[in-house]
């Protein structure tokens, strides 16, 4: 998941073939005081950005879409709003969106939350799209859309021992593994 300001930016400046020279770059060409070592810094999550971040950043979403990625400054920043998409997608709604990037991720699925949940908090009806690798050790210290035979949940999942995990959170559930029937990696939450 895209749930920090580096993982935001490394996405963007992946999918537009970029490197992180290139980024620096742009940000001196347009007149922006950034070194390399700290837009590195910004990427791997050591440093964020406090002065003239506004500015900055408003340079790099510039760059990004001027190489084909439609993105807000916003979304980079806080993760909040609408995700980027390639400029030829621009003009589709998140829900479409969503479902396109469902069908051309490999080895996942698209499901429709029946529920509310917690860890990150879920509304009923909001998609999500979890890997189709159900195995639990594979998945430990993951965001996973947990069924069992008692019902479903969302949260990230820890192995406690051989034979049982805990869903951190309000109920701080711990389940048997013979009872889990699918425990799935959460790759995307659409929220609205």
């Amino acid at each position: 998941m895209l749930d920090t300001l580096g993982k935001r930016l490394k996405c963007c400046r992946a999918a537009t073939g970029k490197s992180t020279h290139d980024v620096v770059d742009y940000i001196h060409s347009k007149g922006g005081e950034i070194s390399y070592a700290t837009y590195t810094r910004w990427e791997s999550d050591t440093s964020i950005p406090l002065k003239k971040t506004q500015v900055l950043l408003d340079d790099v979403a510039e760059l990004f879409i001027k190489n084909g990625l439609y993105v807000d400054v916003q979304w980079i920043l806080t993760g909040d709003g609408f995700p980027p998409q390639f400029t030829e997608y621009k003009n589709l709604d998140e829900d479409t969106m969503f479902i396109l990037a469902s069908k051309t991720l490999p080895n996942v699925e698209l499901i429709q939350v029946g529920g509310e949940y917690g860890e990150p908090h879920v509304r009923f009806g909001e998609f999500c799209i979890v890997s189709t690798e159900s195995s639990i050790d594979k998945n430990n210290n993951k965001l996973c859309y947990v069924r069992y035979s008692n019902g479903i949940k969302i949260g990230v999942i820890y192995i406690f021992d051989e034979m049982s995990i805990v869903l951190p959170g309000s109920e701080n559930l711990k389940l048997k593994k013979d009872d889990i029937i699918e425990c799935r990696k959460v790759k995307w939450i659409q929220k609205k």
